[in-house]
């Protein structure tokens, strides 16, 4: 391991020691990058922003949904299926193993998940990137990168996605580049934990296949078995949420019912979808995407844009029954693809994405006074730094053959365009996927930097010459 052959003491008592300290000297950076994230959102999580003082809204029901997972975890009930369980599942396990009544015990929970993020994505960047300063440059920014950490002081799914989400991620580029099964095995036990979370790493798993097929299975070391192995730990977690679903609704379905509900947002362009009294239980239930909400707002004070929502249906669409109604959902998208055509969807899907980056701050900090122009200025900060570069990364890398570790990274986020073309999108959905973004930026700003210098030298020497995209440091 790096740094090994420092160590020259061997204790003749402790034959382990100088295995240990070998150890700690080789995960010394991973494990510095914890420390620092560490303690930098536990001081956010403990004494600037705890968890606990702020439960509404979305964190509410996840905290509601935990609770209730915890005292009545046999108990059927229809909106329990509504969005996906991961997250207040592991509410009810930090609830369970500290006690429903401690002041910060999510506090620490969420401090240590999104601790591991940096250090995760460290290992990521190692396996992937050619050039050396970036996997410390990316770890270090993620310790204090706001986004990460602001919303590890929320009640929400954000930061355990993203553990897990990376986790995954790692196994599946060692698989790539080792060809070990293990590693398979792993990253799909980490992919299968994301799906109960936040499902739309499915998207990522379709997208993968694809390049797979594409280039007739030539990424890396990976292979048809390593892909089953690893789909084995997600096709048990589908088949739990399949199984849950159907208790909580009696219907047929996979991890959650909301899908059809964001997909009405994404086609029709509503700005607030609300469910009615029907007479049969089910009251009146309403959403607003906040990205949406403040386009909303800012068409309201004829702010200059050069993307609107342009509602199909206008801006509210409400009907009778239940807001999880896939089958109504699906009625208001048809009607609204009938209405605005090709053209009015691409655009819409244009908008979506869109607002990854621009019209929103990201919710939500949006909300409060205290935090909006900080959650604003790390919002266009990032913009300004890593969305253009990160997607020019995308075509300069995206090399299955030649580079399978960086067209990796490429693929989580072109996962993450697409989903917010189909559905929408907002700062605080890109937010997980930042580590990728910034991977990839860095990566093309240092290929622009070497490739502009080696163009001077080569000039003073009256030859060109360049490094090549395709390169990369698989076997780190």
């Amino acid at each position: 391991m790096d740094g090994a052959a420092a160590l020259s003491y061997k204790s003749p008592n402790l034959p382990g020691k100088d295995a240990i300290a070998r150890w700690i000297v080789g995960v010394r950076w991973p494990l510095c990058l914890f420390l620092a994230a560490l303690a930098v959102r536990l001081h956010w999580n403990l004494a600037i922003h705890p968890p606990e003082d702020y439960v509404y809204s979305d964190m509410h029901g996840y905290v509601a949904r935990g609770l209730a997972a915890l005292d009545r975890p046999r108990e059927a009930h229809e909106y329990a299926a509504f969005f996906p369980y991961g997250n207040h599942l592991l509410v009810a396990a930090a609830k369970w193993l500290f006690g429903r009544e401690s002041p910060h015990a999510l506090g620490v929970v969420y401090a240590v998940i999104g601790a591991v993020i940096p250090p995760l994505a460290y290992a990521v960047a190692r396996r992937s990137s050619r050039y050396p300063w970036v996997p410390p440059l990316v770890g270090a920014l993620l310790v204090f990168h706001y986004p990460l950490v602001a919303l590890g002081g929320y009640v929400l799914s954000e930061i355990p996605f993203a553990a897990a989400m990376y986790a995954a991620h790692l196994g599946l580029v060692r698989a790539v580049q080792g060809g070990r099964l293990r590693d398979a095995l792993l990253g799909g036990v980490f992919a299968g934990v994301a799906t109960a979370i936040r499902p739309q790493i499915l998207l990522a798993m379709a997208v993968l296949g694809i390049v797979w097929l594409a280039v007739r299975g030539r990424l890396g070391n990976l292979r048809l078995r390593h892909m089953l192995v690893a789909f084995v730990p997600v096709a048990l977690v589908l088949a739990f949420s399949a199984a849950r679903f159907y208790h909580h609704t009696g219907r047929v379905g996979l991890v959650s019912e909301n899908a059809t509900l964001n997909l009405t947002f994404g086609r029709c362009h509503a700005a607030k979808i609300e469910s009615l009294p029907d007479g049969k239980g089910h009251g009146r239930v309403h959403f607003q995407p906040p990205s949406f909400l403040q386009m909303r707002a800012q068409e309201r004070r004829k702010k200059d844009k050069w993307l609107h929502l342009d509602p199909a249906l206008g801006y509210d669409i409400s009907y009778k029954g239940y807001i999880g109604d896939g089958r109504a959902h699906m009625r208001f998208v048809r009607r609204c693809i009938e209405k605005t055509g090709l053209s009015g969807q691409l655009a819409y899907s244009l908008t979506n994405a869109a607002l990854l980056w621009k019209y929103n701050v990201p919710w939500p900090d949006s909300g409060r006074t205290q935090w909006r122009s900080v959650a604003a200025w790390w919002q266009r900060t990032t913009r300004n730094l890593f969305a253009v570069a990160s997607l020019v990364g995308i075509f300069l890398f995206f090399r299955p053959r030649a580079a399978p570790a960086m067209t990796l990274a490429a693929v989580q986020v072109v996962s993450l365009l697409l989903t917010s073309a189909i559905f929408f999108g907002s700062g605080r959905i890109r937010t997980p996927y930042d580590p990728f973004i910034i991977l990839l930026a860095l990566e093309t700003y240092s290929f622009a930097a070497l490739w502009l210098g080696r163009r001077l030298v080569a000039r003073r020497r009256g030859t060109t010459a360049g490094p090549s995209p395709a390169q990369s440091n698989d076997s780190g």
